[in-house]
């Protein structure tokens, strides 16, 4: 059994390794990190994209690192937990520049030590809940939890 402190350094490994091949659009390396029947989901600024297999994964990861390269975006990721099957990280980053991109990615891993499973949650612009560019957003795209929200907020 791996003790704690082996299980936390190979968990930030896995985590530096993932920035590593998001920041150099490391398209190939996927094939190197999930098993053959993985599966993805990522939510990224409420857009599903869901993958199965590896050549989904991979033909999804392509996707995605020409689009990051397309916007500069640039991330910085850090270990929130690990167990001896999973880990959470979060992440920060910046698209186009700007500082504002955050989300969590939780690893799901088989007894060879490949990802079966990835949940990946991500925002490339969020704001303070008091930006009026977050709320015309959440008006034009959900006007009746917009309207909900802002009721709530005169009476609590």
């Amino acid at each position: 059994m791996t003790s704690t402190p082996d299980l936390h350094t190979a968990a930030q490994a896995f985590v530096a390794e993932a920035e590593r091949m998001t920041n150099q659009r490391d398209v190939d390396g996927i094939r190197d990190v999930f098993a053959e029947d993985g599966h993805q989901v990522a939510v990224l600024d409420g857009i599903l994209i869901e993958s199965r297999g590896i050549d989904e994964i991979h033909s999804a990861w392509r996707t995605m690192c020409a689009f990051m390269e397309r916007r500069a975006m640039f991330v910085e990721k850090s270990l929130v937990a690990a167990d001896r099957t999973t880990i959470v990280n979060e992440w920060t980053g910046t698209v186009a520049g700007r500082r504002s991109a955050r989300g969590i990615e939780v690893w799901r891993r088989g007894e060879d030590g490949r990802v079966v499973d990835q949940r990946l949650y991500g925002f490339l612009d969020p704001r303070p809940e008091s930006s009026p560019v977050a709320g015309l957003r959440m008006l034009a795209s959900h006007p009746l939890t917009a309207l909900a929200l802002a009721r709530a907020r005169r009476n609590p």
